[in-house]
Parts: C-alpha cells; structure tokens; sequence
C-alpha cells in the first residue's frame, strides 16, 4: 500500500511517477514573490510553506521556480512542515540534464518528513540529508527497508 500524496506544480512540470506514493498532480500557479528575500534573492522556505497550507486537507508537495533558504542554511532543495501537511520543492538548483530525477526525488525526500520520517544515515536512502547535487543524484528514489517500515508503521 503506498501513501497517497497531492502535488501541485507549475505547468510544464510533470506529472511524474512518484515510485513509493499514490499521486494526485495539480498544475498551480505558485507565487512566491512576496516570499523572495531582496538581500539575497532567494524565497525564505519557512513562511512560503506556512502560507501554501491555508486550506491543505491531506500532505501536499508545491513545486515552486524558485531557490528556497532557510535561515542558518546557504539553501534548501526542498522543506517540510508536517503538522502542517505542506511542503515545498525549490527547482532552481534542481536544473539540468537530471532535473526530472531530482525532482522525483525531492518530492519523495519532503513527502517523507510530512509523513512523520526523518532523516537517514544510509546515503542510497531517499531520506539522506542532501547537502548538494552530488548528494542528491547518488541516493535512489526509495526508501530503504528501515524507512519504509516506519513509513507503513505511520499509516
């Protein structure tokens, strides 16, 4: 049984397969400009994903054209607040030849933490903290068997 996931992104991007959840793909129209900080033209995470979940009834990933920090770190591919059952997956670090891969994963990685899931110490694991690129494109889509335990164990 895999968990079932909305996610709302701009036109043009996806639907993908999303391999470990069941998902709804949303074309929405996501402005963050009032969220963009001018000293560093990024969008602060935090208050963009508390505003996103105005209205959210089940756990929703937003797709957002946007680099995304959080404050004490440089960036962030992506950030969840899982009382809130909204997260958001920053695309601009994201591009490339890889893009859709990444994305898949990012949107699984945040999916997770609204699903109670923290980080993982295995660097093959979707739930390994991904500090950059790199990072990102060696660990696989999946989970790994202890997270996907917890993950069930949750639902």
């Amino acid at each position: 049984m895999r968990p079932r996931l909305v996610v709302a992104a701009p036109p043009g991007v996806g639907p993908l397969l999303v391999p470990e959840f069941e998902v709804e793909w949303r074309t929405a129209e996501i402005s963050f400009i009032e969220f963009i900080e001018p000293a560093r033209g990024q969008c602060r995470a935090d208050k963009l994903v508390a505003a996103l979940s105005s209205g959210v009834r089940e756990p929703t990933v937003y797709v957002v054209d946007c680099d995304g920090y959080y404050p004490g770190l440089n960036f962030v591919f992506g950030l969840a607040a899982p009382a809130l059952k909204t997260a958001a997956v920053f695309t601009a670090r994201l591009r490339g030849p890889r893009f859709e891969e990444r994305l898949v994963k990012e949107i699984t990685h945040e999916a997770g933490h609204l699903y109670g899931l923290g980080h993982c110490q295995n660097p093959r694991c979707v739930m390994h903290f991904s500090n950059s690129l790199l990072d990102t494109d060696y660990k696989s889509p999946y989970f790994c068997d202890n997270c996907r335990r917890r993950l069930l164990r949750s639902l």
